[in-house]
């Protein structure tokens, strides 16, 4: 049966979009009205002529292609077609009552029981949905009828039994094609697996994601990887000047503007046998870090990458894995494989290998967005760039994770500690004027090393921001991030000592 279903799958791309180019022409009493052209107005995104009113008609469900033995009782053929129609019927029709009881509605949902939807276009990706409880996942059909969604029936693909004790019960897994199209949608071919309990007769998961395989998915959680790894790479280019466009800090380590962030600097940069990356043995250069996922997304992510500037590679691994490829695929959070804190953020530990320095552009894909994570890799150890102080004589064991030519007379430095981060720009060009904007205090020799102005924090009073110069270097320091109690005035002038002595100051002179 599965060498049949693979067969029938193979011949399914070819049927659906027969059958999704001969509904735009349909001209009958009370059918769906031809889809309209594209809109090529940037930045407008496709869209298709919404359904007249009143709705059409539903398309009954096509004959099963195949009829497995030995499915459990509640999931014959007929009972599962029966099941199905009801969804699409109310699904279409927008009864979010009706449609509620088909979904357990009682009890906490199974770790692997979710309902998803992927696009795999970019203007599409908006459409798409991961929810992990029935409640969440009906809000999201509310606004997709909204729109004018519907799914109509194509063709069964697969039915098949699932009943084990790992899956709690009689189940079935059902992959059908359907045609979806809405409003923000141009009419297209998808492909769908449902994980049914057949002595309850309800939707335990479902994923819907557009398909161009000939393999038959193997769970909704493959459906989805599918439809992620037809997403094309959609990264940034250099600037004029040749600047990497590193993105912005968020918060602690993290860089990126959300749902997912990459702990890897508040600047963005990492140096190439610094404190954070490694060289191998074949001259790559391999650091682990961990992707930090938001609460608001528990869904699959495909993540993948490439030089911006050049042609070396980079590639990624998962956590105790010693092979890296040129895409990851992570699956549904909830499924286990990742930390969970009990804020509700994500944790997935990853290495990433470079090949040599450069800019670096990662494109991150999930059900329901698309974001690139942009940083640099630099050649040589933060050390190299800058002499830097002993470690030993940095308060509150800082540690020097990155420094980087900012400018041709400065050099940009990022200091961490746990619960302290702090950026210091180091300016080469010798003394000027200590210019902070909110100083709340200044003094002309501050203990003998220098003029110094600070800005204290309004709740703790610890110095925010400072600047002072040590008669050959000026510097600026900003605490973009501190607990109480983890930064000092006494901390800062530890810090000031440090770097005046290994600019060659000496230590009060």
């Amino acid at each position: 049966m599965a060498s049949q279903a693979r067969i029938i799958l193979a011949l399914v791309v070819f049927i659906i979009t027969l059958a999704a180019c001969s509904r735009r022409d349909e001209t009958e009493p009370g059918a769906r009205p031809p889809a309209q052209s594209p809109i090529v107005t940037p930045p407008a995104i496709a869209t298709a002529t919404p359904a007249s009113a009143p709705t059409p008609p539903i398309n009954p469900m096509p004959t099963p292609s195949l009829t497995p033995a030995g499915l459990p009782p509640g999931c014959s053929v007929e009972e599962v077609s029966q099941l199905i129609d009801e969804y699409l019927s109310s699904f279409n029709l927008g009864e979010l009552e009706r449609l509620r009881r088909l979904f357990p509605s009682t009890g906490e949902p199974l770790p692997s029981s979710w309902y998803a939807v992927v696009a795999r276009d970019e203007a599409g990706v908006a459409t798409g949905t991961f929810a992990t409880s029935p409640e969440d996942f009906l809000r999201y059909v509310a606004q997709r009828h909204e729109r004018g969604e519907r799914l109509e029936p194509l063709e069964f693909v697969d039915i098949r039994s699932l009943g084990t004790t790992s899956t709690g019960g009689e189940q079935v897994s059902v992959t059908m094609a359907l045609l979806r199209q809405a409003q923000d949608l141009l009419a297209r071919p998808v492909l769908v697996q449902l994980r049914l309990s057949c002595p309850d007769r309800e939707i335990l998961a479902l994923g819907i994601g557009d398909s161009a395989s000939n393999v038959l998915p193997e769970s909704p959680a493959a459906v989805l990887e599918g439809a992620l790894r037809q997403r094309p790479l959609r990264l940034p280019e250099l600037s004029a000047d040749g600047e990497c466009p590193r993105s912005p800090w968020a918060f602690g380590l993290a860089i990126g503007e959300g749902p997912v962030y990459l702990p890897i600097g508040p600047d963005g940069v990492v140096n190439l046998g610094g404190p954070l990356v490694a060289e191998q043995e074949d001259g790559t250069y391999r650091f682990k870090s961990s992707w930090f996922v938001s609460p608001d997304y528990s869904g699959p992510l495909l993540i993948r990458g490439r030089q911006l500037d050049g042609s070396s590679t980079l590639r990624l691994a998962s956590e105790g894995s010693s092979e890296a490829t040129d895409e990851l695929f992570l699956p549904p959070a909830i499924e286990g494989q990742a930390t969970r804190d009990e804020a509700g953020w994500t944790s997935w530990p990853t290495a990433i290998t470079l090949s040599g320095p450069g800019c670096y552009a990662i494109q991150v894909d999930g059900a329901d967005f698309q974001q690139v994570i942009v940083f640099q890799a630099i050649a040589g150890t933060p050390d190299e760039v800058l002499p830097l102080p002993p470690p030993e004589s940095l308060p509150r064991g800082l540690v020097v994770l990155s420094a980087f030519r900012a400018g041709p007379d400065q050099v940009r430095l990022a200091l961490w500690h746990e619960s302290l981060v702090i950026r210091l720009s180091v300016g080469l060009s010798g003394p000027g004027p200590l210019e902070l904007a909110g100083a709340t205090e200044c003094v002309e020799d501050f203990q003998g090393t220098g003029p110094v102005c600070w800005q204290a924090d309004a709740e703790h009073g610890w110095p925010q921001a400072a600047v002072w110069d040590d008669s050959r270097r000026r510097y600026h320091l900003v605490v973009l991030e501190a607990e109480p109690g983890s930064w000092s005035q006494e901390d800062l002038l530890a810090l000031i000592r440090a770097f005046t002595q290994a600019s060659g100051v000496p230590a009060g002179g």
